[in-house]
């Protein structure tokens, strides 16, 4: 498994969440503890060697899922409208470049930007 480096990630994902939602300093300044604590426990979860891979996913999906609510409690519904729509668009591009040889970091990326509730 590819070290990945968890200031990185979280300096992407809130630098993804200003491209696309244009957010407010207010909003930014309120996304950034969630993102730090998001990334942290993803990150904690994929290392734990004790958890079984559905596990893993379980958890991770649930850590998806609480991201997406408390992002939703912040953002306007025309923002996560377009967070919905970059991330169907991403989803539509990035098929299959799995296969092409992408770092963990990537992988991680790619795997919590789902749509709606599923972030």
């Amino acid at each position: 498994m590819q070290h990945v480096n968890p200031e990185k990630i979280k300096q992407r994902r809130l630098a993804r969440l200003e491209q696309i939602a244009q957010l407010t300093p207010d909003q930014e300044s309120k996304v950034t503890p969630i993102i730090s604590n998001f990334v942290d426990q993803f990150i904690a979860v994929r290392n734990n060697s004790s958890l079984q891979p559905e596990e893993k996913k379980a958890k991770q999906k649930e850590l998806r899922r609480q991201f997406g609510h408390q992002l939703k409690a912040i953002l306007t519904p025309q923002q996560m409208e377009a967070l919905r729509n970059s991330a169907k668009g991403k989803q539509q591009q990035g098929k299959g470049q799995n296969q092409n040889g992408n770092t963990g970091e990537d992988q991680f990326e790619q795997g919590s930007n789902q749509p709606g509730s599923d972030i």
